[in-house]
């Protein structure tokens, strides 16, 4: 079973010091430098002193661009830097990464990549001592600005809180393989659907994740599968209980356009990742499909992306 990562909230505004204040504080470049991946908030909670408000993430009539992204690994840094180029490029604002794969010792790690910005939980090492997992999301300058908090719900979801109107909440998920031990796929969906729950109902809710999951045509409407496999049951179960849907089965899209992960041995696609909206959002989805353009990132999946510019109803009046 997933081990529950007990953090208290990171708070990223106003953490940001520069090298000559950090030596300033007597931290010397070896303790700034001993983490695999960059200072992990060293001054734990400070409030930013400039005392402004930072601008809503989603407005109305403004477009705003999500994805997800299991990218193999990013351990190195040349591919760190191709996929903060690949996201840039592309003109996304958040996009949730999964299989990350880089270990190191605090619950959240910040790391400034490429004008990008790198929220990380560790990954885990396997039996062979092989760095495996590890969830994180990147953010453009406009999403930093508007971050509030967040939170390692457990090894495998990172929850962040964003400035909006209303709050807007991302989760990032990595699920267990569909062969994977039952009970470590049960373990999880627990433990997202108490992420979930935590979410007040009034607040749009996106949930970023390789669910490892395929769905079939008869449980959304445009799928590349024909059958629900066990971990699409899993889903199924989460969507159903929590009034979500998959946005990336809600268009009609070519067979070409469905899948997410193409196996490098046999070529077999598959769609597995999928980024989950509350239904009452559905009209604030402009689009949602994957496309290859991360594809010089080296990872066997796609990027899968959703557009979103916030639709309210006017209020009622007797």
């Amino acid at each position: 079973m997933d081990q529950q990562v007990t953090n208290p909230i990171l708070p990223v505004a106003g953490v940001h010091r520069n090298h000559a204040e950090d030596m300033s504080a007597g931290r010397t470049t070896s303790e700034l430098r001993q983490h695999e991946d960059g200072s992990p908030n060293p001054l734990g909670r400070v409030s930013s002193d400039d005392g402004t408000h930072p601008k809503a993430l989603l407005r109305c009539k403004k477009p705003f661009l999500m994805a997800t992204f299991n990218a193999n690994t990013v351990r190195e840094e040349g591919r760190l830097r191709e996929l903060a180029h690949c996201f840039s490029s592309n003109g996304i604002s958040i996009m949730g990464i999964q299989e990350h794969r880089r270990v190191h010792d605090d619950p959240l790690v910040f790391t400034r990549v490429e004008g990008q910005h790198l929220i990380t939980t560790s990954a885990w090492r396997n039996e062979a001592q092989a760095a495996n997992g590890g969830v994180g999301m990147l953010l453009d300058s406009r999403a930093r600005k508007s971050l509030q908090r967040a939170t390692s719900h457990s090894e495998r979801i990172l929850v962040a809180e964003f400035d909006s109107n209303p709050v807007t909440i991302i989760i990032v998920a990595y699920s267990p393989t569909n062969a994977s031990a039952p009970e470590d796929a049960e373990s999880f969906y627990e433990d997202l659907g108490v992420a979930i729950r935590e979410v007040p109902a009034h607040n749009f809710l996106a949930i970023l994740g390789d669910f490892n999951a395929r769905l079939g045509t008869g449980d959304a409407p445009f799928t590349h599968h024909n059958e629900t496999n066990r971990n699409g049951r899993h889903l199924l179960e989460l969507m159903t209980e929590h009034g979500l849907l998959a946005a990336n089965t809600e268009f009609q899209k070519k067979r070409g356009k469905r899948w997410t992960y193409q196996d490098r041995c046999t070529g077999t696609k598959r769609q597995l990742d999928y980024i989950l909206v509350r239904r009452k959002w559905r009209n604030s989805v402009l689009n949602a499909e994957p496309y290859s353009s991360f594809c010089s990132v080296g990872s066997d999946h796609r990027v899968v992306s959703m557009k979103v510019r916030l639709s309210l109803r006017a209020p009622k009046t007797n």
